[in-house]
This record gives structure tokens, C-alpha cells and sequence, in this order.
């Protein structure tokens, strides 16, 4: 309530001294990885007709929370609050990267998406109940890709248009993340002699990642080759809606090792630059790793053959890993493949190369094109 009237009576003031000024508002709901949106608010920021609010919850990082024009205020909880629209109504935009299901009244609504390739959101099970409660209420939908965009104009076709629901504008807006991780990552001089393992969630598609295997995997990894490994768990997994226990597990196994180490900060420049490639199954990270250092990726793929025939098999993430990297099927293969002296190579970064300007569009001008489109949005 202290927030609302806060935001309540500051927009009020600042109308008064400015009648041509718009009110944006950035939602930060969960503990995350924000330092590209934190670039483009700054950027905004800049402009004396707009007034940018940081909506932060109890869990947000320290330098979010001290934003000047930042407040705390869940927005799930806004519908047990009487006339909380009255305090919101003079909202202009709201933007988040994450789920929200309440919105101030007479907003537009910016979802931008991180995710860089066209793996599913959710599993199936929950994809379509995200449709029809989220994506019918977003105006907008900001992706870093042609392929992410056909993924959600596929989907919005399904879900939304076949019930005549109001349907999100698809813009292709560069990749925020991707743009700021190569400028950070070209500061950092780490040693590249680590293998990072960054896993997809748990329980996403678990008859095909490698939750099952991942102890085995690591322990081949630690046992019969000369490398660091590092463990990057899927963010999820570190709250109640993934499977914490299941990082403890492997945690608690391998500590003992002094060529194991696990990274469970929110960024993960760190762990990039010490990494000379990654380990994943379907993780989106796989994507941003190799083409924000042009370093390859392994797959594991323990039922490849169960999983071509699926429908997941036609999605551009699955058809262009071989332009990224490896695919192995099961522990031993893996384990022979990283002993290669020749995995690494140059026609491998070529690669690479030619399929991230293939893929993203506006590389390193994601800041300027996601900008200029909101500004547009807010004419």
C-alpha cells in the first residue's frame, strides 16, 4: 500500500510540471539475471519525457532495490488490494521478462523474451494455459530472433487466434543479453580450462534431458579426463518450483573434488570465460554460450532416436546443433568425445560464426532497436 501511494502521488507530480510525460514501469518479480535490462532502462532514463519505475519483490538483488524510482510491490497481490487500479491508472507501459498475471489497467504490455532459440517455454502440459492467461494480455512480445518469433506466432496461431482472443505484435528487437555478455566477456582474461555443465530444468521434458545421468556424466568427466568441471544448475532448480534437492544431491557427491565447482550465482560471465565449451541437453544457454564466445557446445541426448520422432525435432534449436557443436548419446561417447584434442577447432568457430549471423539480426545494436521500439510504442 506504501509503494502505491508512493508511485500515486509522484506520477501525479511529475504531471503537473510535465503534461507530456509517459510512465513506464519495469517488473523485476523474481532474483535474476537483470544487468541488460538495467542498460536499456538507463538508456530511457535519458529521455525528460518519460518517467521509468523499478518494481522490485523482496528477493531482488541490492542494486536493483536502490534504483532511484524503485519500489516494492508483488503485483500477484494487487487484486486483494481495494482500488489498487485507481493508483495504477496512469501507467503508460508496463515491461517485464518474466510471467505476470495482473497488469495496471490501462497499460500496454511488453513481454521481452530471452529466450534465444525456440525450445518450449514449459512442458506441453502448462504451454497452453500460459497462452490463454499471459500472452492475451501482452501488446507486445520483443524477441531476439527470427526463429523465437516464428516459434510464438506458431503458438498464438494455436492458442489464441482459433478462440479469437487479442493477439501480441511479434517484434524482432535483437538479443539484449547476448550483446552485453560479448562486451563483458571481452574484459575478462580467465583461463579457458573448464567444461561448464548447464543443464535444462529438472522436470522440463523428462523422458529426454539428463537429469538421470548427470551424476554419471560428472563423475566420468572428473575420473577419465584432465579438465575442470563446473555445474551451473538451471536457475528453477534453485527454487521450490524446481528440484533443489536434486542439486544438493550432486553438490554433496562431488565436493570433495578439487576440479569441481559449482556456480549458483545469477550472472554467468564467470563461468564463461573459464570455459573452453558446454555440456547441456536442451538448455537455451547452449545457444547465448557459443555465440556470445564461439566456443562449442556438446549435447547429450540419451534418447535421440525416441526423440526424432517427436515433434520437438523440427524445431531450429534441435536441427542446428551440429552448426554449434556435438551431439553424444550416452556417457562413454561423451566422455571419449572431450579427450579429442581435435573438438575444438577453427572450422567448428567458423561455424558458429556464420550460424549467429544467420540467427541474430541485430547483433550488437539490440540496445538502440529495443529502445527505439518503445519509444515508437509510447508515440
Amino acid at each position: 500500500m506504501l509503494s502505491l501511494a508512493k508511485i500515486y502521488f509522484l506520477i501525479k507530480k511529475k504531471h503537473r510540471k510535465n503534461r507530456k510525460l509517459k510512465v513506464l514501469i519495469f517488473y523485476f518479480p523474481l532474483k535474476a539475471y537483470n544487468e541488460n535490462l538495467m542498460e536499456l532502462i538507463n538508456i530511457l532514463k535519458k529521455n525528460t519525457n518519460l518517467l521509468v519505475l523499478l518494481i522490485h519483490s523482496k528477493y531482488s538483488e541490492y542494486p536493483l532495490v536502490k534504483q532511484k524510482y524503485s519500489y516494492l510491490l508483488d503485483f500477484g497481490f494487487l487484486r486483494f488490494i481495494p482500488f489498487s487500479n485507481n493508483f495504477l491508472s496512469k501507467i503508460d507501459l508496463f515491461i517485464s521478462a518474466y510471467f505476470v498475471y495482473v497488469f495496471p489497467p490501462n497499460s500496454k504490455n511488453i513481454y521481452i523474451s530471452h529466450d534465444i532459440a525456440d525450445t518450449p517455454l514449459v512442458n506441453k502440459e502448462i504451454e497452453k494455459k500460459i497462452f490463454l492467461s499471459y500472452f492475451s494480455k501482452i501488446h507486445f512480445i520483443f524477441l531476439p530472433t527470427n526463429t523465437s518469433a516464428k516459434y510464438f506466432l506458431k503458438k498464438i496461431q494455436l492458442f489464441l487466434v482459433k478462440k479469437k482472443l487479442k493477439t501480441p505484435k511479434i517484434i524482432n528487437t535483437g538479443y539484449l543479453k547476448l550483446d552485453q555478455i560479448r562486451r563483458k566477456l571481452d574484459l575478462i582474461n580467465n583461463k579457458k580450462d573448464s567444461i561448464l555443465i548447464a543443464p535444462t530444468g529438472n522436470h522440463m521434458l523428462k523422458n529426454f534431458n539428463i537429469s538421470n545421468n548427470l551424476i554419471n556424466i560428472i563423475d566420468s568427466l572428473l575420473n577419465k579426463t584432465k579438465n575442470k568441471i563446473i555445474f551451473r544448475p538451471h536457475p528453477l532448480d534453485l527454487t521450490k518450483k524446481g528440484n533443489i534437492n536434486y542439486v544438493i544431491k550432486i553438490v554433496n557427491k562431488f565436493r570433495g573434488y578439487n576440479n569441481f565447482t559449482v556456480d549458483l550465482s545469477i550472472s554467468y560471465l564467470k563461468s564463461y570465460s573459464k570455459a573452453k565449451l558446454l555440456i547441456t541437453d536442451f538448455s537455451g544457454t547452449a545457444y547465448t554460450f557459443a555465440f556470445a564466445t564461439l566456443r562449442p557446445v556438446i549435447f547429450c541426448s540419451r534418447n535421440e532416436e525416441k526423440f526424432k520422432k517427436t515433434e520437438y525435432n523440427n524445431l531450429a534449436y534441435f536441427k542446428d546443433r551440429l552448426q554449434i557443436g556435438y551431439i553424444s548419446k550416452d556417457v562413454a561417447h561423451l566422455t571419449k568425445l572431450i579427450n579429442k584434442s581435435s573438438l575444438i577447432n577453427k572450422k567448428m568457430k567458423n561455424k558458429i560464426f556464420s550460424l549467429r549471423k544467420k540467427r541474430i539480426k541485430y547483433l550488437d545494436k539490440s540496445l538502440k532497436k529495443t529502445s527505439d521500439e518503445i519509444l515508437e510504442i509510447l508515440k
